[in-house]
């Protein structure tokens, strides 16, 4: 087995349900984000719109869009080069998680964005899905995933208040940019 995870088999299933898709990468990776966001609003903040001041919401927003465009150029080249050479996959992965280092980036989170990605996947692929799909896509982000740090665990007292800030309905941008 090489740095993937993955069989043969498995790479293909996920080599062609990401062609389906890749035609679109701006509108399937807003999608997601916007997905992401309705389900977890705290990770609004771990990205930056502000590049597109005019936008009325982040559904028009082009700051989205392109980070968007970004989060799937990325999962794609794991697969589109990745899987054809694990090499080139094991040093997409080491830049992908060392460009996130400083931003706070968790095995939990990546795991988070890949539950969103494969529901959102179903929902746009419908009877196009394989059956084989939600395993190897498992196995690629728990590959990914392991490749992030875990989570430190909170103190008592953080815990509380990350628990209040969950239910916060109206989380704030910054200044991190998490593509």
């Amino acid at each position: 087995m090489d740095p993937t995870g993955l069989t043969s088999a498995e790479k293909i299933t996920l080599f062609s349900a990401w062609g389906l898709i890749r035609k679109d990468l701006d509108v399937h990776g807003r999608n997601v984000l916007l997905l992401l966001f309705h389900k977890h609003p705290h990770y609004i903040s771990y990205f930056d719109f502000t590049d597109d001041p005019a936008a009325q919401s982040l559904v028009d927003n082009k700051s989205l869009y392109n980070q968007a465009i970004h989060v799937f150029k990325a999962f794609g080249s794991l697969i589109e080069y990745g899987f054809k050479d694990p090499v080139l996959f094991d040093e997409t992965l080491k830049k992908i998680t060392r460009r996130h280092k400083d931003r706070k980036v968790y095995s939990e989170d990546i795991l988070t964005i890949g539950d969103v990605l494969l529901n959102y996947l179903a929902q746009a692929l419908g009877r196009q899905v394989s059956d084989s799909l939600p395993d190897a896509f498992w196995k690629l982000f728990r590959t990914i995933a392991g490749r992030f740090p875990a989570a430190p665990k909170p103190s008592d007292g953080e815990a509380e208040e990350q628990q209040g800030n969950a239910n916060d309905p109206s989380p704030t941008t910054s200044n991190q940019d998490a593509t």
